[in-house]
């Protein structure tokens, strides 16, 4: 159930991982950003971590000299005066829904979906305290005013811990069964507001556990909260565009505040209680007069979605997190009277798409969401370089077999071919009707295949069209050649997730490999090392629930199934090691897994990522697996690594 959840989770979230930021400044900023994050907590066998995560909330330390930054691999707690991140909290193995600080500013308290709620120590980053209760997973956290409790609630029960003993205090539930979705504590921990059935607010009494108000008015649902600095008013926003402000003792609705066009992403008090700041999707910060509900300053300058806000505590300074197509996910901050932008910048990291090793495995390239092709350093994961001239999302990146070129697929509609050593643009392949899913160079580099809704072959020394594949009845989302590049096999979406074997030459279809009762999804396939082989990453589709997922390798000269390797989990992505012995899935248990393609069974699990694994790729060697992951991150994992993480 608990990866069910996750996956209609990340239905919803599709908007809002998009909505998970970037950012322009109002004036020109360099259109550089760092790409290299500090390798601290990596996982166990991994050597390198590429990306710093997708942001889910920000907060200001009580001393206002630090940031907190919850994101999807950890809590980074960045500088404010510099910019530059100071440490890395991290040790969840699952989704962080909150952190907060307590009231010294010394230590952080974060909670999560695998139902820890952990206390660190914000200057060394030490973990100091973890506390196991919450049976469904905790959905926030709070401290008592004079920071000797610890408060967490989830989605089941309340409970009330001695931070100093570390002894579980009280636990209330039975009344909590109707809170779904997100909730929040009141400054002095008294009271929790909690959402039921996405648009209702219940108002609960920590001390006795007993309903206090249920605030009714939304008629779209609620994805943010926020309570005054003196606990008496709780402002709310989501789906419409309106905030709602409220009476917390009485649950009079006292204001409707109206002026976004999209969805409310984001809302915060200042610490006089007199101004609220919410931030939208349609890429502007408001400013609100607290009692007469008038919008007093739009704030602009970022130029896509807006997830995040938080005042200083002094009230002059306001902190947005957001984010756009070139400088990837980025925090702003605001003089909170003028609505000017103040320094620093904080860039925090870009989402990747895609992935490749170079032939001679020295490099990673990725795509990003930025429009830019990105070159990483395979054995440290130091970012080397970037092509620009994509306009919108690389989502597909290849090398030659020589290392000369580069290929990039672009949501632009274009394929751009690249010079590795100067970077320079050589070609631009027009003609694509939709955008770039999937790239693949033949074993010879002459020719070029990509897919949106048909097989495109390019001639790559003229960037000419060679012949287009048609028969596929849907989308293409995923193609590649045999060694030998006489073959090539694509597989297709929804009811046309098959996998199809053409003729290179002839461009004729010569066979379909399928699941004869029709209940798998195909997400992804590759060939084995002698091209006799195809392993296809498959899950069920809705309402088989039974067996999960699965990898099924198929003879490529008959067509015949040859053996399937279970697992109760979606898998969304295979590769084979160089020497065809074992295969690497990736699926969305966050884990990826090795297989022994002899017997069928699982060598080893590498646990790292907090998200979906969308991407595996073996480097030549054989001795390094890329992946990537909803977490928006890369991960390096060390295959000689004796470390065997499966426990």
């Amino acid at each position: 159930m608990k990866f069910r959840l996750i996956f209609i989770m990340l239905t919803l979230s599709v908007v809002s991982v998009i909505l998970i930021f970037s950012f322009v400044s109002m004036r020109k900023q360099p259109d550089t950003i760092s790409y290299d994050s500090p390798q601290w907590h990596l996982p166990d066998g991994a050597k390198a971590r590429l990306g710093k995560g997708s942001i889910s909330e920000i907060q200001y330390s009580p001393d206002g000299t630090l940031l907190a930054i919850t994101s999807s691999i950890g809590i980074w707690l960045y500088d404010v005066q510099t910019g530059e991140p100071r440490n890395l909290l991290a040790g969840h193995t699952d989704k962080i829904n909150n952190a907060t600080f307590s009231p010294d500013g010394k230590t952080i308290a974060s909670t999560s979906e695998d139902g820890s709620i952990r206390v660190w120590e914000v200057t060394t980053g030490e973990l100091l305290q973890t506390f196991i209760g919450n049976r469904f997973g905790s959905d926030s956290v709070s401290f008592s005013l004079d920071g000797k409790t610890l408060t967490g609630a989830g989605s089941a029960e309340i409970n009330l811990w001695d931070v100093t003993t570390s002894i579980h205090k009280k636990t209330f539930q039975g009344q909590y069964h109707a809170m779904l979705g997100y909730s929040t504590f009141s400054p002095d921990g008294k009271t929790i507001a909690c959402l039921r059935g996405g648009v209702t607010i219940i108002l609960w009494d920590v001390a006795t556990g007993k309903k206090k108000q249920t605030l009714t008015g939304h008629e779209q649902a609620v994805n943010c909260l926020s309570f005054s600095h003196d606990g008496k008013m709780l402002a709310s926003g989501g789906l419409g565009d309106t905030i709602r402000l409220w009476d917390v003792n009485s649950g009079k609705q006292e204001q409707i505040l109206r002026g976004h066009k999209l969805y409310i992403s984001g809302v915060a008090f200042s610490p006089d209680g007199k101004t609220i700041a919410s931030g939208s999707m349609d890429k502007t910060i408001a400013l609100w007069d607290t009692d007469t509900g008038k919008r007093m300053k739009t704030i602009k300058g970022h130029k896509l979605y807006i997830s995040g806000v938080a005042f200083s505590p002094d009230g002059k300074t306001i902190a947005s997190a957001g984010w756009n197509y070139l400088d990837g996910i980025s925090i702003l901050l605001w003089d909170a009277v003028t609505g000017k932008q103040k320094e620093p910048v904080i860039r925090h990291s870009i989402r990747l798409y895609s992935l490749s090793f170079s032939p001679d495995g020295q490099t990673l390239v990725s795509g990003s969401h930025g429009g830019k092709v990105l070159l990483w350093d395979a054995s440290t994961g130091k970012h080397e370089k970037a092509f620009k001239g994509h306009k919108m999302l690389v989502s597909s990146v290849g090398f030659s077999p020589d290392s000369q070129t580069l290929a990039s697929g672009s949501s632009d509609k274009t394929i751009r071919l690249w010079d590795v050593t100067t970077g320079k643009h050589k070609k631009t392949l027009k003609g694509n009707k939709s955008s770039i899913g999937s790239l693949s160079f033949s074993p010879d580099g002459n020719t070029l295949a990509s897919e949106n809704t048909n097989i495109n072959l390019w001639d790559v020394a003229t960037g000419k069209k060679k012949q287009t594949l048609t028969g596929h009845t849907n989308h293409v989302k995923s193609l590649t050649f045999s060694p030998d590049g006489n073959t090539l096999a694509s597989i297709g979406v929804s009811k046309d997730s098959n996998i199809r074997i053409w003729n290179v030459d002839t461009g004729r279809h010569r066979q379909i490999l399928t699941n004869q009762d029709g209940t798998r999804v195909i997400r992804s396939i590759a060939f084995s090392p002698d091209g006799k082989t195809i392993a296809s990453a498959e899950g069920r589709k809705a309402g088989h629930s039974v067996e999960m997922g699965a990898i099924r390798l198929w003879n490529v000269a008959t067509g015949e199934h040859k053996k399937t390797l279970m697992t109760q989990n979606w898998v969304l992505c295979v590769s084979f090691s160089p020497d065809g012995k074992t295969i690497a899935s990736g699926s969305n248990d966050m884990k990826i897994r090795l297989w022994d393609i002899a017997t069928g069974k699982q060598k080893r699990v590498l646990i790292g990522h907090t998200h979906i694994v969308d991407n595996v790729a073996f480097s030549p060697d054989g001795k390094t697996i890329a992946s990537t992951s909803g977490d928006d991150t890369i991960l390096l994992w060390d295959l000689t690594s004796a470390a065997n993480t499966s426990k």
